[in-house]
């Protein structure tokens, strides 16, 4: 009785085994499957986003529309030599949203091969988009001390989209006691956390987010009940042409 006792238990084990030891090679080998899918295609956009920055800066000097897509397409190229075609789907060149101005966006269509173990990856569409702000040298840019009326229309300016008909200085009370609205980058979540009311840990790169610059140590969803009015940032020239007016408390800047 002892025995077959002990002979049952090891049956059990091997029977188990049978069970679980090839759903756990299966996983194994999804695993190293998708690994070199997520790095190449992780690979792509960074060759697509360092490129957009590099023609973010050289928008300083000069206006060149069609640099960045062959520029960055013959960069995934180069730097993946398992695509088989990589394409420009659209893209824009210096257009405003959300009365954010200077936004180049540029989408792309990527074909490569990947050898994987389980034979599931031969051939992968991988489709990216990439969204920046030109440097313009606008964002910060402030007037000498009685510089001309062309500097001061450069000056920099905030409104509120959504309320309001007036324009305000950086340091007015209205603007600091209100959030901002940016495109989430990366130096934005190193200098923010996600709001975990809203689930802001969701949202992707070039996303428009809300920060609150004076007070707060969180960017937002536009659903987040904490979001109530958001001001954006332009020359003061452009605050003009929209119609506003400077603000009677702070005298617009």
């Amino acid at each position: 009785m002892k025995q077959s006792k002990h002979t049952g238990k090891k049956g059990s084990y091997i029977v188990e085994a049978v069970i679980v030891l090839p759903v756990f090679i299966a996983a194994v080998i999804a695993l190293m499957s998708v690994v070199p899918v997520t790095a190449s295609c992780e690979n792509m956009v960074f060759a697509a986003a360092d490129e957009m920055r590099l023609e973010s800066a050289k928008s300083v000097f000069r206006k060149n529309p069609a640099a960045l897509p062959l520029s960055a397409v013959y960069r995934m190229k180069d730097e993946n030599p398992k695509a088989k075609s990589c394409h420009t789907v659209s893209y824009r060149y210096f257009y405003e949203d959300h009365s954010i101005s200077d936004l180049f966006s540029f989408r792309f269509r990527a074909v490569f091969s990947q050898n994987s173990p389980a034979g599931i990856f031969d051939s992968v569409i991988f489709d990216g988009t990439v969204t920046a702000r030109a440097f313009t040298g606008k964002l910060h840019k402030e007037p000498p001390a009685g510089g001309s009326e062309e500097e001061d229309d450069d000056r920099t300016v905030c409104i509120f989209p959504e309320w309001g008909t007036r324009y305000h200085s950086r340091t007015c009370t209205y603007v600091k006691a209100a959030c901002m609205l940016v495109y989430l980058s990366q130096d934005t979540k190193r200098a923010y956390k996600p709001c975990s009311l809203c689930n802001a840990s969701s949202a992707r790169i070039g996303s428009p987010v809300f920060c609150f610059k004076e007070s707060g140590k969180a960017y937002h969803m536009a659903d987040c009940r904490t979001v109530d009015r958001y001001y954006v940032e332009i020359s003061r020239k452009k605050a003009r042409e929209k119609g506003y007016t400077p603000c009677s408390k702070c005298g617009g800047g």
